[in-house]
């Protein structure tokens, strides 16, 4: 069976409704429980009083006068005659010796039954429908002397007025039971549509956004409960795809650029060898520097191809015991021959022998690009310093350069794929992507990198990874 799809707004309404019902009925059938049986505990008390004092008024004149004239008798027993009553005396074998009727009903039907038991000393209580559909509220009463029961008394009452006080009160409870459901289903229903009115508001502001709109914003003025809440989380969430889309955008832009330059390069370089014959020393030296771009080209895919891959979790991280200390002092030797064509001094200052577990070759990479960067922007006759520090768990390892440094608009951006802040940087300064491609190391291995640097005074690489 197929379930119904109901708005929120109508779901709240009925659930409301349904609990309010089981409520209202549930209390309501209490209350008229509770309200019945109290009149009929009422009923049956004024009957056993009235049957008490007759009882005991026979035993006390031995019947005396009783049969006589017996509503004189209930006058003077009672201080008055009773009205609504209906009441008669019976000897053991269930003959009438008086009565006294001030209901409509001349005789009750009295069953054998209750006559026996009362006969056997209990006091019966029950409820009798006469011929003329009238009901009979009655209590049989055995009357005791000297240890002996003599007769019983039988005293009943009309149950006209308790029938009707109750069809009554079972009116009032279907009249205002459903009034209420239908008031509060109606009034739920319209703040229920109130209160979800920002929900509305939300879902056609989300419809105006797209990819080339992402600055639409969601304002529902100054709410801080749930919907408030969702909102902001909703703004915020607008503000990432934003940047997203924007990173997007830049980053194809940078692809583009990074690979168009060398292509031009080459669609250039081959038509001017083209247009006339040349000896094969120039062609040498065509496909030289062909060569040169198609291998910047290929680093830049393998990078690319390497960030790819890491976004989508498909790379995996061989863990090893690492003498980070032998790495770093290998890493600086291999590096020694950049530095030294550059003119820049490589320091390698004091490391911590530790053992680091992770891999191996990705650190080897993290470090090689952090330090080709310090060099590349690092002038000639300027230091690039290698040290560690060991702190809580984690090594420290930082790598300080005194090169031009980094504008401080350009550092929250300096490890983003293709951004490079100094506009004027030559081609041959790399692909861009190193930066980015050592944070990500880092953070494979739970670690961070951080930079802080001024422009003229050098940058302060520091890369945390625990032990």
């Amino acid at each position: 069976m197929k379930r119904l799809n109901l708005p929120i707004k109508w779901k709240l309404t009925l659930w409301y409704s349904l609990i309010l019902a089981s409520i209202l009925i549930l209390f309501s059938g209490g209350v008229y429980i509770y309200f019945k049986n109290s009149l009929q505990k009422s009923i049956d008390a004024k009957l056993k009083s009235i049957a008490d004092v007759l009882s005991t008024a026979i035993v006390e004149t031995h019947g005396a006068s009783v049969f006589s004239n017996f509503e004189r008798y209930l006058e003077n027993v009672l201080g008055k005659k009773p009205k609504g009553k209906f009441i008669q005396i019976m000897d053991s074998a269930g003959r009438i010796g008086a009565k006294m009727s001030d209901i409509d009903a001349e005789t009750l039907p009295t069953p054998f039954s209750s006559i026996e038991r009362a006969l056997k000393g209990e006091i019966v209580y029950e409820t009798i429908e006469t011929y003329s559909r009238q009901r009979i509220r009655a209590i049989i009463l055995p009357i005791v002397d000297r240890e002996k029961i003599t007769s019983i008394v039988q005293v009943g009452t009309s149950l006209e007025d308790f029938d009707e006080t109750m069809k009554r009160l079972l009116i009032i409870f279907l009249i205002s039971i459903p009034t209420s459901i239908a008031i509060t289903t109606v009034s739920g229903f319209f703040l229920a549509r109130k209160a979800l009115k920002p929900v509305d508001k939300i879902r056609r502001a989300a419809i105006k956004i797209s990819s080339s709109n992402l600055d639409e914003r969601i304002d529902i003025g100054e709410k801080r409960d749930e919907l408030g809440r969702l909102a902001t989380t909703f703004n915020e969430m607008i503000d990432r795809l934003r940047d997203s889309f924007q990173r997007i955008n830049q980053f194809s832009i940078d692809v583009s650029h990074e690979l168009k330059t060398p292509l031009t390069i080459l669609k250039g370089e081959t038509e001017v060898t083209l247009r006339k014959d040349r000896d094969i020393e120039d062609y040498k030296r065509l496909l030289k520097s062909n060569l040169e771009e198609i291998d910047r080209m290929t680093k830049i895919i393998d990078d690319l191809l390497l960030l790819s891959k890491a976004d989508s979790k498909d790379i995996l991280i061989k863990t090893e015991d690492i003498a980070l200390k032998d790495l770093i002092i290998d890493v600086c030797m291999n590096m020694q021959i950049f530095a030294k064509n550059k003119g820049v001094e490589l320091v390698l200052g004091d490391i911590d022998e530790v053992i680091l577990k992770g891999d191996e070759l990705k650190l080897r990479r993290m470090l090689c690009n952090i330090i080709e960067n310090g060099i590349k922007y690092t002038s000639q006759g300027g230091k690039v310093e290698v040290y560690s520090s060991t702190n809580n768990g984690y090594i420290n390892i930082y790598i300080k350069d005194n090169g031009i440094g980094i504008p401080e608009n350009d550092i929250k951006f300096i490890f983003d794929r293709f951004y490079r802040g100094d506009k004027s940087r030559r081609r041959e300064s790399g692909s861009g992507l190193g930066l980015s491609i050592s944070k990500w190391i880092a953070e494979a291995h739970r670690g961070t990198i951080e930079v802080t640097s001024a422009p003229a005074q050098g940058s302060l690489f520091s890369v945390r990874l625990p032990l």
